[in-house]
């Protein structure tokens, strides 16, 4: 697999980043994986921010070479104290993104009951070159 330029790409969209917050060393609150946890109350930063991950992935093989392209399937999730503001960060995410990846499924969504934040997200396909 080769790494998907998502953080740098969210991270240089003025629209995307007018909505998310960003930590006291200028770092927006976009992760791969999970969320980090705050140290001093125990539980996930604070929203609004956004989490990232590659669910699945293949490599394009040839018969007469290696592979020069991976083909790779990612989710994104946008975590806010309200729907609309999830769907916001989520519409800006999705403006960012999709001119470089293919977005398959588009309207993920859900509240989560031990956190109280609404997720909104989507999963798409990125082919990288190698």
């Amino acid at each position: 697999m080769s790494f998907l330029p998502i953080f740098r790409t969210l991270k240089e969209n003025t629209e995307v980043m007018a909505l998310i917050p960003v930590n006291d060393k200028g770092r927006p609150f976009i992760f791969e994986d999970l969320a980090p946890i705050d140290p001093e109350t125990g539980k996930a930063i604070s929203p609004p921010y956004i989490v990232w991950q590659i669910i699945s992935g293949q490599a394009n093989n040839h018969l007469d070479e290696p592979a020069n392209f991976d083909d790779t399937q990612y989710q994104l999730m946008a975590y806010a104290a309200t729907p609309k503001q999830a769907y916001d960060i989520r519409a800006a995410c999705r403006k960012a993104l999709e001119h470089l990846s293919w977005v398959k499924n588009p309207s993920i969504g859900h509240y989560e009951t031990n956190t109280k934040l609404y997720a909104r997200g989507f999963d798409a396909n990125w082919t990288l070159a190698r």
